[in-house]
């Protein structure tokens, strides 16, 4: 589905990414992690297309994502940032509705049945009932909710993830990533997110990518990234790892103390 090839990406003299080098099958959840700075939203910029990498390569379903254009990109790709949609007044309908324009041509129309399409993504994420309000008067949490919708709409093939809990409390968290793991299971769509809690990402991701200082620590499940010593390298800090007693999968707990990072 998605191959990166020898990525490099710099501003000037600053080196933000380099020889990062991996594939994600089809259907696939995969994780990228790392610190602040490490270059993972800049990686995610470049996978969707808004930036060109310094050299290096990214293929699309084998074609380099620099040879689609903006709609047909668009119809492949979805992006979920880590800020809900701003408070502006429109209503949730029409947001999510927003969605379609990938398939709309310049008057604004579609072949098919858009407000099925519609229709159906308000009743799964459970806003029919706010779909006439205005955004302006929703929480963050019904609003990440609307921008899920919004990309739903896109019906993607490669949905991107840019830190989309960041701002949400644990129990939104939970229901965000559950949605989206469904959503996936169900569309066989391919994720790629950009996650900053570990735990999270060991928990829906089948494979994660660490970065630190814009080059590759670890690739590989969420077994071989979440070890102690690796994390302390990375995060300078040094966690326990036990296993979730449901998910039998690694988690962190965090200590008091750590090391300083350069």
């Amino acid at each position: 589905m998605l191959q990166v090839h020898q990525l490099y990406k710099s501003y000037e003299d600053a080196k933000v990414l380099e020889e990062i080098q991996f594939s994600v099958g089809k259907g696939e959840f995969f994780g990228i992690l790392g610190p602040n700075g490490s270059g993972k939203s800049t990686l995610l910029k470049l996978l969707s297309g808004i930036e060109r990498s310094s050299s290096g390569e990214i293929l699309l379903e084998g074609k380099p994502v620099e040879r689609y254009t903006r709609k047909q990109l668009s119809r492949s790709v979805a992006v979920l940032q880590q800020e809900s949609l701003p408070p502006v007044n429109f209503t949730v309908k029409e947001v999510v509705e927003m969605g379609r324009y990938p398939y709309q041509n310049w008057l604004g129309e579609e072949k098919g049945n858009q407000a099925a399409i519609v229709d159906i993504i308000l009743h799964k994420l459970r806003l029919v009932e706010l779909q006439d309000r205005s955004l302006q008067f929703l929480s963050g949490g019904e609003r990440q909710r609307v921008a899920l919708g919004k990309v739903m709409a896109q019906q993607p093939k490669l949905l991107l993830l840019d830190e989309p809990t960041t701002y949400l409390d644990i129990g939104y968290q939970i229901q965000m990533m559950d949605r989206i793991k469904a959503w996936q299971t169900e569309e066989k769509m391919t994720v790629v997110a950009v996650l900053h809690d570990l735990n999270l990402a060991s928990i829906y991701c089948d494979r994660m990518l660490m970065i630190h200082k814009g080059r590759t620590v670890c690739l590989g499940t969420p077994a071989d990234i979440m070890r102690s010593e690796l994390i302390e390298q990375v995060y300078g800090t040094t966690p326990i790892i036990v296993e979730h007693p449901v998910h039998q999968l690694p988690q962190i707990i965090l200590q008091q103390g750590g090391s300083f990072i350069e």
